[in-house]
């Protein structure tokens, strides 16, 4: 019988393929490379301008209730196209920026307000205390109590 030991590998540095971000990091020659080789576009998503309207809508009207009819209609597409080209834009669908902005609201509502828990909740759009606490907790990792008593 015989019993099998792992050997580590060692890959030397010279044969691993870098690219010219890698490169210019490594050896200090980022202000050679031209900004569009640093920050590549991406293509497709959302015009910037279309997506500057939608944030703004969505900062203005945090507090309501906010359709991805209403944000497609601002950006001038229908609804499925704008889902999609939202979330190539974003990373994420509408919904989870909406529910990122107002935990965001609430975060700031709960450091610089003494308003209640409840108030601060309708306040940030959320429609009743329990659901803001729940997506407060997913998306920050703590309850808004803890929260506002950490900030204090």
């Amino acid at each position: 019988m015989t019993i099998a030991t792992a050997v580590p590998v060692v890959v030397p540095a010279a044969s691993v393929q870098k690219g010219p971000k890698q490169i210019a990091a490594a050896t200090g020659e980022a202000a050679a490379l031209s900004p569009a080789q640093l920050f590549p576009r991406i293509r497709g998503g959302l015009p910037p301008h279309a997506l500057r309207r939608v944030r703004e809508f969505i900062e203005t009207h945090l507090a309501e209730n906010i359709s991805i009819e209403a944000m497609a209609t601002i950006a001038g597409l229908s609804m499925y196209h704008f889902a999609r080209a939202f979330k190539q834009s974003e990373g994420m669908t509408p919904h989870t920026y909406l529910v990122q902005r107002r935990v965001r609201r609430a975060q700031d509502l709960l450091a610089a307000t003494n308003l209640s828990l409840s108030e601060i909740a309708l306040a940030s759009g959320f429609a009743d205390q329990s659901h803001c606490a729940r997506r407060f907790r997913e998306n920050v990792g703590f309850s808004p109590g803890s929260y506002r008593w950490s900030m204090r």
